[in-house]
């Protein structure tokens, strides 16, 4: 055979073949690994369950900072916040449905500390590291990786709302479960009592647990039903308050001696009160 005749050790019968094979496998593998190991490169790669942890923790991390604000020697706001909630029938591509798990929160403070609490979210070792925040006028940005965002925005001085959410994110089975939170006896108690006091009775009751990035938690009993008359806040309240923050017609949040800290917001007639234990 001359040297013309002989083919590359590549082009022989079984050689080429196996190689390609081999070389697919090893692509597979180290995919499966990048899958379970990388940090995500797009919403999708991580599935609602998967994404709901680091939500959480976020959420608390945000929210503890906001509760030790504003930073500039004001009292400490009040803040109140629900439990998450996930949406179905959502789209993660054109070909797969998925859902998005939200969550929000308010922030109530005195009206002249709006501005000073949005620059103190952005303090030095304000949030965790990785996370990333991006400031605009009356209203912050946040980054908390693994394409899980957070929006707080100043609505009226003394109101500042924050809102988390996932993105769509593929989910496997079932949705995931949303673990209920009983209520604290002594905040529902205080909860109540507030709501009684503005004629109105409970009809709801949900309460809502943050673990603190520092140790301890975080509380919201909420207590909500209708009121059978149109509850005057600041007369009926002010009594009950060691210091007021916020004091309008349907609106009013005040701290008491310790660390509990109550919000009361009445819409179409109904009358919400929230009584939250900060992280102490």
């Amino acid at each position: 055979m001359t040297q013309a005749q002989v083919s590359p050790w590549w082009r022989r019968r079984g050689v080429f073949p196996a190689a390609v094979t081999a070389w697919a496998l090893v692509i597979a593998g180290l995919a499966y690994y990048s899958y379970r190991t990388d940090d995500a490169t797009v919403r999708d790669q991580r599935t609602l369950e998967q994404a709901m942890p680091v939500a959480e923790s976020a959420f608390a991390a945000v929210l503890a900072r906001a509760a030790a604000g504003p930073g500039n020697g004001g009292p400490r706001p009040v803040i109140s916040f629900g439990a998450p909630r996930i949406e179905p029938g959502c789209r993660v591509t054109s070909a797969r449905d998925g859902a998005e798990l939200t969550r929000r929160a308010t922030v109530y403070l005195a009206p002249e500390d709006s501005t000073a609490l949005v620059d103190w979210m952005a303090g030095d070792d304000a949030l965790p590291h990785g996370f990333r925040i991006w400031l605009g006028k009356d209203s912050f940005r946040v980054d908390a990786g693994e394409f899980i965002g957070l929006r707080g925005v100043v609505e009226e001085p003394g109101v500042l709302r924050i809102a988390l959410t996932t993105g769509c994110r593929p989910v496997e089975g079932e949705l995931p479960a949303i673990e209920e939170q009983r209520p604290d006896p002594a905040s529902a108690g205080l909860a109540e009592g507030v709501l009684a006091s503005l004629g109105a009775q409970g009809a709801r009751q949900s309460a809502s647990v943050l673990a603190c990035p520092g140790g301890g938690t975080l509380t919201t009993t909420i207590v909500a039903g209708p009121a059978a008359r149109a509850p005057v806040l600041a007369e009926t309240l002010t009594g009950r308050a060691d210091r007021v923050l916020v004091d309008e017609d349907d609106r009013f949040a005040f701290h008491l001696t310790g660390a509990e800290g109550v919000a009361v917001e009445v819409t179409d007639g109904e009358v919400e009160v929230a009584a939250t234990t900060s992280c102490g």
